[in-house]
């Protein structure tokens, strides 16, 4: 049921991208182009806030499914020691027939009631006695071992049976959710392309119009041209003086063993996302937390919701380089802060690990290992 309310909720919102991107215009200006787009970006921005749970859900239930497999084994281990005892017990019971078969023909009546020897037959008697004894106790432990194998064997494979169901389970939540974020990245990289050709077609309109108004103007340009030549030159340096500020770079981190996880984490800035990856050449949100802070000497736990449980809380205004920041309710994403206000991070399927801002709608809360 929670697998097919999360595949219900991923389409409807590919349905609702789909439908509010859907077939443009012939001409649209490339500010149109860039808002579709934008739109387009926020949708896949939400997408990833929400598929933040699935990655969550697959990485414990991976977690589940080992701990299964291990309990799979056991029992494996246990039906094969209670078929080796049934094979003893079997075999002495057969002991005990051929003993019944060699011992019985050699105790006449006449023999027991007024044999010869008193003694021989008082001996043939008692081994007699123990012989069915020992066989009666034989095949009451026999029919305890079967029933106890019959046991495990069922138990077996309804293990079988839950780790199969468990596995496909996983294995269709995780092709869904890829299949979303596939159409999701093919629209924005084909509004990319959208733009590009707009951007190309308002660009010939431009030159296409710039030589109609040269030809117009070409008498009154020659004797203007020294004028223009001097303003175009201004107009050069006043561009190439302009320039934006450059985002800030990490930050120093104040520990030693945090500036070592950061600087694993920020080594491997375009590896790709794969789904329950821990390095060392992909990884998923938290697999990338887990591997940069292995790098100090520091173990974490396994998923995001587990490092939000289990480290030490911090505030905002404590937040040092190599602390962990978190996003989603409940918490299904995490990052590293490298200070000036941005993360290092593994977003999701057809991304690579990169720098962004740690500010998102559904930010959580901050912790600290080590």
């Amino acid at each position: 049921m929670a697998t097919r309310s999360w595949l219900v909720l991923l389409i409807a919102v590919s349905l609702t991208g789909s439908l509010v991107a859907g077939p443009a215009s012939a001409q649209q200006s490339s500010d149109e182009v860039r808002g579709r787009l934008d739109t387009a970006q926020a949708r896949l921005d939400e997408l990833e806030m929400l598929i933040g749970h699935v990655v969550d859900e697959y990485n414990d239930a991976v977690v589940a499914l080992e701990a299964a497999e291990a309990e799979l084994d056991a029992t494996e281990d246990e039906v094969t020691s209670l078929t080796a005892q049934a094979g003893v017990l079997e075999d002495s019971v057969v002991d005990h027939v051929r003993r019944l078969h060699k011992l019985g023909p050699a105790i006449e009546l006449s023999a027991l009631m007024v044999g010869r020897d008193a003694n021989a037959t008082g001996e043939r008697m008692s081994a007699l006695r123990h012989i069915l004894e020992a066989q009666r106790i034989d095949l009451e432990e026999l029919e305890a071992t079967q029933t106890s194998l019959a046991a495990v064997e069922e138990r077996l494979e309804r293990q079988r049976r839950e780790a199969d169901a468990r596995t496909a389970e996983i294995e269709e939540r995780r092709e869904a959710v890829e299949a979303t974020i596939a159409d999701k990245q093919d629209e924005i990289d084909a509004l990319n392309d959208e733009l590009a050709s707009a951007l190309q077609r308002e660009e010939e309109a431009r030159r296409r119009d710039e030589e109609r108004r040269r030809r117009a103007a070409e008498q009154a340009r020659q004797e203007r041209a020294a004028q223009q030549a001097r303003e175009q030159e201004q107009q050069a340096a006043t561009t190439t003086s302009t320039s934006s500020t450059p985002p800030a770079g990490p930050a120093p981190a104040p520990r030693a063993n945090a500036q070592v996880a950061v600087d694993a984490a920020l080594s491997k800035l375009g590896s790709p996302y794969r789904w329950g990856a821990t390095g060392p050449s992909s990884f998923d949100c938290s697999g990338l937390m887990v591997w940069a802070w292995a790098q100090a000497g520091v173990s974490l736990p396994r998923s995001s919701s587990a490092q939000f449980a289990g480290l030490r809380r911090i505030s905002r205004s404590e937040l040092q380089p190599g602390d962990l920041v978190f996003s989603g309710n409940p918490v299904h994403h995490v990052g590293m802060y490298i200070g000036n206000g941005q993360i290092v991070h593994s977003p999701y399927t057809g991304a690579v690990v990169s720098i962004r801002s740690m500010d998102r709608p559904d930010l959580r809360g901050f912790a600290r290992p080590g």
